[in-house]
């Protein structure tokens, strides 16, 4: 299968960078589906104050969202998460194009490697993608993954999970202000 290009009953498969805010609610709204619909996972989870410091992805069949993926940049790598796809919709190449699609935006901003950190359910699906696990962490807890944005890329620096530091960043000042 072309990664590049695939379509679920003849109708072409896209993905997108999320600009409007019709994008916005639309990518959120799959991920709230798939997430605390189907998942069962807390609201304070699946949205977690980090979304509009990201990027994000849309998959659409035709004008209708299937699936969307955030992708959050740091100094030496970008980090793909919350990889969301409408269950109806699965199996059908869209969260490899979605992954795809995050690939060619951290190859084209100049990062070198991907690091994701998924559900131990997850790892499987993110290794047949080609993303390889960085240590065999304790049952239950979240399995970190690497892959190198160049596929012919050596990933022989890709060793240690600690090579990822991921910033702690405070939560967004929503006191209200008052101006003199």
């Amino acid at each position: 299968m072309d990664i590049k290009s695939c379509s679920i009953d003849g109708q072409p498969l896209t993905t997108r960078l999320v600009g409007r805010m019709e994008d916005t609610l639309q990518a959120f709204a799959v991920r709230a589906a798939c997430f605390i619909g189907e998942q069962n996972i807390p609201y304070s989870e699946a949205f977690d104050g980090q979304d509009f410091g990201a990027t994000h992805l849309l998959a659409c069949l035709g004008n209708e969202p299937v699936g969307t993926l955030r992708i959050r940049w740091f100094q030496s790598f970008a980090m793909p998460e919350r990889l969301a796809v409408m269950r109806r919709f699965r199996g059908h190449g869209t969260g490899r194009l979605l992954l795809e699609h995050a690939r060619d935006l951290a190859q084209g901003r100049g990062s070198r490697i991907l690091y994701t950190r998924v559900s131990p359910d997850q790892a499987a699906y993110f290794e047949k993608q080609g993303w390889r696990r960085l240590d065999n962490e304790p049952a239950g807890s979240a399995v970190a993954l690497v892959r190198a944005v160049d596929p012919a890329a050596n990933n022989a620096e890709i060793e240690d999970e600690e090579a990822f530091a991921l910033s702690t960043r405070g939560r967004l000042d929503i006191s209200a202000r008052t101006v003199s």
